[in-house]
């Protein structure tokens, strides 16, 4: 009996130590100025953001601009991080050269 529980905590710990990385590293959910669910990313793994880039280069409109600041989801010095909207989140594999 002793020797079944000690193997199932051994199991546990197992499991723990390998699935808290992954746990840690999950970005928190937000609400995007639209009142969407989002998910506070760096900007280089939201399509909105890069969408919006893609069009309008260095001439975003202010409407935009003023968009982003207000999802933005993190100090500075973590870098720009907003709140994207779910469909617009780009896995962080899929876009890891842009950060």
């Amino acid at each position: 009996m002793r020797h079944t529980f000690r193997l199932i905590l051994l199991c546990c710990c197992c499991c723990l130590i390998i699935l808290l990385p992954t746990l840690c590293h999950t970005q928190p959910s937000c609400q995007t100025p639209d009142k969407n669910v989002g998910q506070c990313v760096h900007f280089s793994h939201c399509r909105f953001v890069l969408g919006q880039y893609a069009m309008y280069k260095e001439h975003m409109p202010p409407a935009i601009m003023r968009f982003l600041q207000r999802a933005r989801c993190r100090p500075k010095v973590d870098g720009y991080h907003l709140c994207c909207e779910l469909k617009d989140v780009i896995p962080a594999s899929a876009n890891s050269k842009f950060k």
